[in-house]
């Protein structure tokens, strides 16, 4: 994904990430969505009737207003089809607006400094809601790139992690290539003590920029999650599929897991089981669910959701 994110994911490649269950038009102002002074009653926030256009006032209050919350969409083994892990999602749902996609606010979140409390609390939350969950399933948290320029963050995560009691190889945060390219220097040294913290490491829209090979190189990463564009072009031809093949080669050969993401049909999931994928992720398994709903599926699934979590790295051969 092109724009910076902390903890949205383009689930399934579609047009409504985070689940809304309407599309709001962002060029149609939406009704009563300014109300007048005296509706609103004293002191309450003005807000712009643009989805994409929120103010800083309001992302940066939107915290302190408990406005923001976590969804989690499952990731299942491709062996055996139950839950391994899931990624966090984040929601902000305005007390006007409704449901406010990331891509409208993270951005401005970003450049107002916002982004650093948020990212906080995101952390803190992801890893206090998955102790409760039973098994030893990951949660998946997307990492800011200015979080992980800060010199302190690995003591930050290690922090969230003693007070909510999640074991150390039950986190994994995801990077995209954005984040690498501001400060490699600060980044990678960041990413090689959250690693020997025993916190795995993604690389997430793999394939997407230019510079991944150069940074597997410098240092390897526990996985590697295949963006949607990738796998939504499977069925128009032979050079998707060689491209994913590769990318699965590349991976086996650093012992790296892969991880599709954005899969909607059983054929797609069909063929990335071929190719070596370890991981299926997409609208297809599931969509984003609150953390009590995952605790109950993880209940569910028993024996099956423990044998997941124990899967091995990489599912396929590694390369010559």
């Amino acid at each position: 994904m092109s724009s910076p994110r902390l903890a949205f994911a383009e689930a399934g490649g579609r047009s409504d990430p985070i689940g809304l269950s309407s599309v709001v038009d962002p060029a149609r102002p939406i009704p009563g969505s300014e109300p007048s002074a005296a509706e609103a009653g004293p002191g309450a926030r003005t807000i712009r009737s643009h989805l994409e256009d929120p103010r800083a006032a309001d992302v940066q209050a939107a915290l302190a207003g408990g406005e923001l919350s976590l969804a989690y969409q499952p990731i299942v083994s491709a062996a055996t089809g139950a839950i391994s892990g899931c990624e966090a999602l984040l929601r902000w749902n305005h007390p006007i607006l409704g449901p406010v996609p990331p891509a409208s606010f993270v951005p401005l979140a970003e450049t107002t400094g916002a982004i650093t409390p948020i990212g906080a609390w995101v952390l803190d939350t992801a890893c206090r809601q998955a102790a409760a969950w039973p098994g030893t399933g990951r949660v998946s948290v997307n990492v800011s790139p200015i979080q992980m320029q800060e010199p302190g963050f690995p003591a930050r995560v290690a922090a969230a992690l003693g007070a909510s009691g999640l074991a150390t190889d039950r986190l994994e945060l995801e990077l995209t290539e954005s984040v690498l390219m501001r400060d490699p220097a600060a980044v990678l040294r960041n990413i090689r003590t959250l690693r020997a913290l025993g916190v795995s490491i993604a690389l997430d829209d793999f394939g997407t920029g230019f510079s991944s090979l150069g940074y597997l190189q410098q240092l390897v990463f526990d996985r590697i999650k295949i963006d949607r564009s990738f796998i939504g072009a499977l069925n128009g031809g032979g050079t998707s599929r060689f491209l994913i093949r590769t990318m699965h080669d590349i991976a086996h050969y650093f012992g790296m897991a892969v991880t599709a993401e954005g899969i909607e049909t059983e054929d797609e999931a069909r063929t990335l089981r071929e190719l070596g994928s370890a991981e299926l992720q997409g609208f297809l398994f599931g969509p984003p669910l609150p953390g009590d709903a995952v605790a109950s599926l993880l209940r569910e699934q028993g024996p099956r959701r423990d044998e997941a979590a124990r899967q091995p790295r990489s599912s396929g051969p590694a390369a010559p």
